[in-house]
């Protein structure tokens, strides 16, 4: 059974076995309250790990808990799995932003907004912040009694963030996501994948740090002359395997297409060029 921890009075950690990218192999869930309980990120597909799931909130609810609330960051599979199966055994409505709900195969009973609170007791109150980038309905929910925040795929303690347009990503949009996280001064985040991060402001420094430094790189391989995009990913992710570089392809379309929107680059089919 997965391993069960409470990282704050009345937050109860649970990571899940999920179909994630590697080297992330779980998802965090958080179950959050101590009457009105709300279920952050449901999400493995996998019996045997729901079984973790459904056994400590079979505990709760034996001790007079109910489930209020099911909560999702955005729409991706690693995120969701387990979420309709839940709504159907605890009659818990699903909550989810409107564009991640209308990337799901699934209804969303209830649509938030940036900044809308899910009330739970004795406290705890989940916000909504809107923080798109990795995903156009990507929510980070920020718990108010304990000052935790739970990331999603804003952050990771396993791995990296994937910003990939041909999924609606966007790089500017991600930038000012982790900019305006850093500002609401969480005390420690909770990301979808990987150990919780005590380390806030380091954390979202580090990651915004890492992708400008790479938009450098990108920048410095792109001459005042056409080249080819391909020779442009062969040099910005010299630094990186091989055998990673479409996931760096992705990448670096998301930054060529935030350098184009700033007019420091312009494309034409797989060339570019430095205006």
């Amino acid at each position: 059974m997965s391993e069960l921890r409470e990282i704050a009075a009345g937050v109860r950690l649970l990571a899940l076995r999920t179909p994630t990218l590697p080297p992330a192999t779980a998802t965090n869930t958080l179950v959050v309250g101590h009457r009105r309980l709300a279920v952050i990120e449901p999400a493995t597909p996998y019996a045997d790990e729901q079984a973790a799931l459904d056994e400590l909130l079979d505990a709760l609810v034996g001790a007079g808990a109910e489930v209020a609330a099911i909560l999702l960051t955005h729409h991706h599979q690693d995120h969701t799995g387990f979420a309709t199966a839940l709504r159907e055994r605890t009659g818990a409505p699903i909550h989810a932003h409107a564009l991640t709900a209308a990337r799901l195969d699934f209804p969303v009973d209830v649509l938030l907004a940036d900044g809308q609170e899910v009330a739970l007791d004795d406290g705890f109150s989940l916000v909504a912040m809107h923080t798109p980038g990795h995903a156009p309905g990507h929510l980070v929910f920020c718990e108010r009694r304990t000052g935790l925040a739970y990331a999603g795929d804003l952050v990771a303690g396993t791995g990296t963030i994937l910003i990939d347009p041909e999924d609606d990503g966007d790089m500017i949009a991600y930038l000012a996501s982790l900019e305006r996280v850093a500002a609401a001064q969480p005390v420690a985040l909770v990301p979808a994948h990987g150990p919780v991060l005590d380390d806030p402001q380091a954390c979202l420094r580090r990651y915004r740090a890492h992708r400008l430094m790479r938009e450098e790189r990108v920048l410095a391989a792109i001459p005042a002359a056409w080249r080819a995009v391909s020779a442009v990913l062969a040099d910005a992710y010299s630094d990186t395997p091989t055998a990673l570089w479409p996931l760096a392809a992705r990448s670096l379309e998301a930054h060529l297409r935030k350098l184009e929107v700033e007019g420091r680059v312009r494309r034409s089919g797989v060339e570019v060029l430095r205006l």
